[in-house]
């Protein structure tokens, strides 16, 4: 009965007859019941860098990481809002008077 090595991680030893160790087998269980083995990388596990900032990890599915998003965001609602400020003083542009609430804003009292 010799020992050898685990070929897998050739840190255990298994006995003669035997292709990995407990360790090894225990760990390709469980990537299987995962659906997928060990050996094999995906590209789920490539980190894919911001496209705009560089620095930080893309979040999962897009090109911008949450900072960048976020501030992307931002920059949308600011602009949304802006535009309908301009559209507001655009139809008060007329020359004519604005009642608020009933009230006439002329100095005409």
């Amino acid at each position: 009965m010799a020992l050898h090595k685990c070929p897998k991680c050739e840190l255990n030893y298994v006995r003669d007859g035997e292709d990995f160790c407990d360790v090894c087998k225990r760990e390709m269980k469980r990537a299987q019941a995962r659906g997928r083995h060990v050996e094999e990388s995906s590209e789920e596990d490539e980190i894919i860098m911001c496209t705009e900032c560089g620095e930080a990890p893309a979040v999962r599915g897009g090109e911008l990481c949450a900072a960048c998003l976020k501030e992307q965001k931002r920059q949308a609602d600011l602009e949304k809002t802006a535009d309908l400020d301009d559209e507001d003083y655009d139809d008060d542009d007329d020359g004519e008077e604005i009642e608020i609430d009933g009230d006439d804003t002329s100095d005409e009292e």
